[in-house]
């Protein structure tokens, strides 16, 4: 057993520290929801605006594209945006987004394979770019699982997630006074992720039927935290 694991298990960390950690996570997280209230409609038309005027595609992604396609709106407690992009336009995506006022606050790459996530902010709104590539017919993208010890500023090793979608191409829709991309396939897009009961809000649902976890020995991530 490692010294962290068994630091887990005595009554300090229980009582005193763990209890401390998971207020000061939820104050953090509910100071998130509010500043994406105010500004995620801003952030999501700036970013369109960057993408459309440098022509750039992109969708809607994962929670994002799942408030905007059922509800109309953001899911309830939704604290940033998630987005698709393609992974052969990463070096023009981020000179558009440093164009546009984005700021880059964090990145995640797979060692040896290709993968990338990259988080950006615009007015305290987050916004992760999830980078896609084809690749035995199928459309996949990579993300990371961020380890709870990191020091900001500094590279760190982090496990993989992985996505493998049906390819797809792009449609618009409206949202709000807005249009936006969207898979063509929608709701068999949704369905990949959610599962057929994606249509009716679970305030409980957590689980992404469509991710595969990796461990560090299968594919190995490098990570930098701005912010």
């Amino acid at each position: 057993m490692s010294i962290i694991n068994q630091l887990k298990k005595t009554f300090l960390y229980r009582k005193l520290y763990y209890p401390y950690r998971v207020k000061e996570i939820n104050k953090i997280n509910q100071r998130k929801r509010e500043i994406f209230k105010k500004e995620g409609k801003n952030a999501l038309a700036q970013f369109i605006k960057c993408m459309d005027e440098e022509n750039i595609s992109y969708w809607l992604e994962f929670g994002t594209l799942l408030g905007v396609y059922r509800d109309g709106t953001f899911v309830p407690n939704e604290m940033d945006l998630d987005v698709g992009v393609y992974l052969r336009d990463a070096c023009r995506i981020y000179c558009a987004m440093m164009k546009f006022g984005f700021r880059l606050v964090r990145e995640f790459h797979v060692v040896g394979e290709n993968g990338l996530e990259q988080t950006y902010e615009y007015n305290g709104t987050t916004i992760d770019l999830m980078y896609f590539y084809e690749s035995e017919g199928f459309m996949l993208c990579n993300g990371a699982v961020i380890p709870t010890k990191y020091k900001k500023g500094k590279y760190f090793e982090h496990a993989i997630t992985s996505h493998h979608f049906q390819i797809f191409s792009c449609s618009k829709m409206l949202f709000g006074d807005m249009e936006v991309s969207v898979p063509s396939n929608v709701e068999e897009h949704l369905i990949e992720i959610y599962g057929s009961g994606f249509r009716v809000y679970d305030p409980n649902f957590k689980r992404d039927f469509n991710k595969k976890s990796y461990s560090m020995d299968e594919k190995k991530g490098i990570g930098f935290i701005i912010y």
